[in-house]
């Protein structure tokens, strides 16, 4: 073991070394050019070194290799180059000065050679439209580019560009738009054969339709999720795959099934190896139990449970307080049921205290609902209805809101099979007029051969009625010279035929390939009638760190926060237990410039002070 560290470590020596050596051979050669051309080659492997290794001063050279490239009329090569720029300024949150990288470039937009040098440019403006919350903006950027990348053919950044679309209409609550660009990014992810992003679509596409009332579609595509996690032995994505299928049947009211995959759950825990992933499933299981008895009344399993989750949630990485609200949620529901009026009043007011953001829309307006009836059966009518009030104002909008995405996610169903039968029919009616057409030219071509047999056959027999009339004539003149003149009649009549044979032959022959060119040019004509990066850091880091944590990614946005990429970013490093010295070494920012990215990052999520950004989001 041990050589095998050491060994690891001298690979990496010699690799840094390595690239070191390049770096300074390219600057040196760099140095000892003078043509345009030549510096641009140098610099296009250069820069591509340094950007690959963080060098410190890759941003100097990529600004000269961008200018350079313009005043060389390369506008796709410094299109390109200028992405790490743009990149650069949006690690360190200077988005202003990325904004202005990218206008600039789009202003050479004439000059492309390339459609995926503007798409890539429309990605940047985009993600920057998108953190400024100017989102009518970034999908427009996100389609444009996404189409212009699938021209180009370079469908791993079309399937990005839909899967950020999707994202984005789901922020503008455009529910028809967000479900069919997380189903186009899931086609263009499965075809490129990237199982993990794929899967991150569906994710995102079944939480789309269980947060709009169509859990059997949410159901269908959790069940495919739980398929390719269990072809590939995650035992993480599965058990989090049958949490999910509960809650689906468990808001279908199918109790008995839910607790199917309610037990599944339990099985699958088990077999979850790492630690603290084994700590956050067991408080799940706790919470999801507590909910299932309460819902069917054991409240004696619900106590031995609500105390487990209640102890677990005492484990600091378990304290989030999305999963304590639950807690007092289901306490009041279990006081409730045990009518404990008073107690269970306590735990729905510490829920709806007004410095206790609940975050979970659902959950606020249960909370309100089952409060004004704790009050009512207290006859505290007056506060009763101020939470009665609070209900109705909360659930009307969301009631409307999924209504109005129910009827016109079944109007465009409907459109489209209407449009697919009218397809249908258009290609009938096409099939059919095809075939009439080709029946049309065989009779056509039934009736010319007849013609040209029926005029062969009178020639022919013309031709034979006119020489017998003339031997009996030649007969009739030569009597006296019968048997000479009937040899020499019978030598000529040998000869005749020996020519007429012969020019029947050469009409055949001329016929068979006049007819022979004719199909020749008919078969021609009915053939030709016939319709018939380099990726830039983050994707690398993205990469290998999804190799570690492959479910990190999707977890975070399945909690409905919204993160930026900065800020999954942040958190990637957070989960490297990197400390803010070394998160802002390897981000080539300040430390003062962590410290407020975190910081903004905890106001956005509303996370406890004091506790971990990170064990928040990932216990809540």
């Amino acid at each position: 073991m041990k050589k095998y560290i050491f060994f690891m470590i001298f690979l990496g020596i010699t690799n840094f070394s390595f690239t070191q050596n390049k770096i300074e051979s390219l600057q040196k050669k760099l140095n000892k050019v003078s043509e345009v051309k030549d510096q641009i080659a140098i610099l296009d492997t250069l820069t591509t070194e340094m950007v690959r290794n963080n060098h410190p001063e890759q941003n100097k050279f990529l600004n000269k290799i961008v200018l350079l490239s313009k005043e060389n009329d390369n506008y796709d090569l410094a299109a390109e180059k200028s992405r790490f720029i743009i990149q650069a300024y949006t690690n360190k949150g200077q988005l202003d000065s990325a904004l202005y990288v990218i206008e600039s470039m789009l202003k050479g937009k004439p000059k492309f050679k390339k459609k995926s040098s503007e798409a890539h440019l429309l990605l940047k403006r985009a993600s920057y439209y998108y953190n400024n919350e100017k989102l009518d903006k970034a999908v427009q950027d996100y389609d444009v580019s996404a189409n212009l990348f699938l021209e180009s053919k370079d469908s791993i950044f079309a399937a990005d560009a839909r899967f950020f679309a999707g994202q984005a209409y789901f922020d503008i609550n455009d529910f028809l738009k967000s479900v069919k660009r997380f189903e186009e990014a899931y086609f263009l992810y499965d075809t490129l054969g990237d199982k993990d992003y794929a899967n991150y679509a569906l994710n995102e596409l079944s939480s789309l339709y269980g947060k709009n009332g169509f859990h059997d579609k949410a159901i269908y595509e959790r069940k495919r999720i739980l398929q390719d996690a269990k072809s590939s032995n995650n035992w993480h994505g599965i058990f989090y795959a049958y949490s999910h299928l509960f809650t689906s049947f468990y808001k279908k009211n199918q109790i008995g099934i839910a607790k199917k995959y309610l037990d599944s759950m339990v099985i699958s825990q088990n077999k979850i190896e790492n630690e603290r992933g084994k700590r956050e499933s067991e408080l799940h299981v706790s919470k999801m139990f507590t909910k299932y008895y309460l819902k069917t009344n054991n409240l004696d399993s619900a106590s031995i449970y609500l105390k487990e989750f209640e102890n677990k949630l005492k484990i600091g990485s378990n304290s989030a307080k999305y999963n304590r609200n639950a807690f007092l949620l289901y306490s009041a529901r279990f006081a409730k049921q045990k009518k404990n009026y008073i107690e269970s009043q306590r735990f729905y007011e510490q829920l709806l205290d007004k410095n206790n953001r609940v975050g979970d829309l659902q959950m606020l307006i249960n909370a309100n609902k089952e409060i004004s009836e704790v009050l009512a059966a207290q006859n505290k009518f007056g506060e009763s209805y101020k939470y009665l009030k609070n209900f109705s104002d909360l659930k009307e909008p969301e009631d409307s809101r999924i209504k109005t995405n129910t009827f016109l996610y079944y109007q465009s169903e409907f459109e489209t099979q209407r449009k697919d039968a009218e397809i249908f029919k258009k290609k009938t009616q096409i099939t059919l007029l095809e075939k009439d057409r080709t029946i049309l030219e065989t009779n056509r071509n039934l009736l010319r051969v007849v013609l040209l047999s029926v005029i062969l056959l009178s020639i022919v027999i013309g031709y034979f009625i006119w020489l017998k009339g003339k031997l009996k004539r030649k007969a009739l003149a030569k009597k006296l010279e019968k048997n000479k003149q009937e040899l020499k009649e019978f030598t000529q009549q040998l000869l005749e035929k020996s020519k007429v044979q012969e020019s029947l032959t050469k009409e055949l022959e001329k016929l068979k390939e006049e007819i022979g060119e004719q199909k020749s040019i008919e078969k021609i004509h009915d053939l030709t009638t016939t319709r018939i990066l380099t990726p830039d850091d983050w994707y690398l880091f993205k990469e290998k760190f999804s190799q570690v944590h492959p479910t990190f990614f999707v977890r975070l946005k399945n909690k409905g926060y919204k993160l930026t990429k900065s800020e999954e970013r942040l958190l990637a490093m957070e989960k490297l237990y990197l400390d803010t010295k070394q998160i802002a070494s390897m981000l080539a920012i300040s430390n003062d410039s962590v410290v407020r990215s975190r910081s903004r990052l905890r106001k956005k999520i509303n996370a406890p002070k004091g506790s971990s950004i990170l064990e928040y989001l990932e216990a809540s």
